[in-house]
């Protein structure tokens, strides 16, 4: 039993690539052609690849923009607005860093460091609030130590601001004091020296209230009595530095409010926790500037994928298209100019016939009028040169004009 081969027929049309949605939408990351691309077999993946990239590192910054957006206001519907269109303009960026790469030939170097440094910027600014997020709980903790100290430290510039004034006023108080206690003494020793006398244990060793007795009893009873006196004065004159000190006092606790309502914890505060901890801590530093690290080569990669992929079929294609669409329009502008050029040529050619027809036609009319008038003028006998001279003067100034 012999078996037939089927050949197939050489007419037979080959169906076309008809790429799904999903190809469309990468490659469109990619900033490629989709009609180009779709008939380049190899490079499909590539830059399929290229799109994810791109789409990885929106992703990214839209979450990293989202958390930077979270420290600075509370409305969760204008942050994940914000998010949402600061990680498309990282999108854009990306794409347009893409699309300006240089494929026919060598890429040139300047255009491409310029890139890097570019999108290496953009990475370390994302970054940040990634770090902040992972880091948050520390972050927090630290955040509260730097407030302490930083309350600390304002308050001691305030005492030293208000050193001078409150010395002072303390100096002053002080010294009322000081005056106070002067006879408050007195006043004790005076009394003590009453009651020895009244015991027996004074000077004269009797006892009971006797001469000497009521001597001091006397002086202890004045001494009270100025001391009372003193007591009273003293305490209007402590009213004045009291009352001052108290105005020193509530001006500090007003600067020192309006101080702490300024340490909060948004982005800067978090930065400067952060940066805190990774100089108190060797490992987290490390740790630090490795996720920097990463999140950095995130954002570049779609960058660095598209530098490092090959030269393939859809850039031969597509510098060809350019080549031929360069070729097409030069050509077009030269056919453009050749046929303006002959245009002219033949304008001015007739142009210049019609002018000399009108003005040989003028001539010979101008020749037939002035023979009539002639001939008129005969038939009237020379009566009317003036009128002849009138219509051969308006006849001349009429073919003039």
């Amino acid at each position: 039993m012999t078996g037939t081969t089927q050949q197939p027929a050489e007419n037979t049309p080959v169906k076309n690539y008809e790429p799904d949605g999903w190809s469309r939408f990468l490659w469109w990351l990619a900033a490629a052609d989709p009609e180009v691309l779709a008939e380049c077999k190899a490079d499909r993946e590539r830059y399929r690849i290229i799109g994810l990239a791109v789409l990885v590192t929106a992703l990214f910054a839209t979450l990293s923009w989202g958390y930077f957006f979270s420290t600075v206001v509370k409305d969760d519907l204008l942050i994940g607005g914000l998010a949402l269109f600061f990680g498309f303009a990282v999108l854009c960026i990306d794409r347009s860093l893409i699309a300006a790469m240089q494929r026919n030939g060598k890429p040139q170097v300047l255009p491409v460091a310029f890139r890097l440094i570019l999108a290496i910027t953009i990475g370390l600014f994302i970054s940040q609030p990634v770090v902040l997020m992972l880091f948050q709980k520390d972050v927090q903790a630290q955040m509260v130590i730097d407030r302490q100290k930083k309350m600390e430290t304002y308050r001691q510039h305030q005492t030293a601001y208000n050193a001078e004034r409150t010395n002072r006023l303390r100096n002053q108080l002080a010294g009322y004091d000081k005056n106070l206690a002067g006879r408050e003494k007195q006043v004790q020793d005076y009394k003590d020296a009453y009651i020895r006398e009244t015991d027996g244990t004074g000077g004269s060793g009797r006892i009971g209230e006797y001469a000497v007795a009521k001597v001091k009893r006397n002086e202890y009873l004045k001494a009270e009595e100025a001391l009372r006196q003193l007591r009273s004065e003293t305490a209007v004159l402590r009213e004045g530095p009291l009352q001052e000190l108290a105005v020193i006092q509530a001006e500090d606790s007003i600067r020192e409010a309006a101080y702490r309502a300024t340490l909060t914890d948004g982005f800067l505060a978090q930065i400067e926790a952060l940066n805190t901890l990774t100089e108190e801590r060797p490992p987290l530093q490390q740790r630090y500037r490795l996720i920097v690290f990463i999140i950095t080569l995130i954002e570049i990669m779609p960058l660095l994928t598209k530098l490092m992929m090959p030269k393939g079929e859809y850039d031969a294609r597509l510098a060809a298209m350019t080549a031929a669409s360069v070729s097409q329009s030069e050509l077009t502008a030269k056919e453009q100019r050749l046929l303006q050029a002959h245009f002219h040529e033949g304008a001015g050619a007739a142009d210049k016939e019609v002018m000399d027809h009108i003005f040989g036609l003028t001539a010979s009319a101008r020749r037939r009028e002035s023979e009539k008038l002639v001939e008129e003028w005969e038939q009237a006998d020379g009566r009317s040169f003036r009128k002849l001279w009138d219509s051969a003067r308006r006849l001349l100034l009429l073919h003039k004009a």
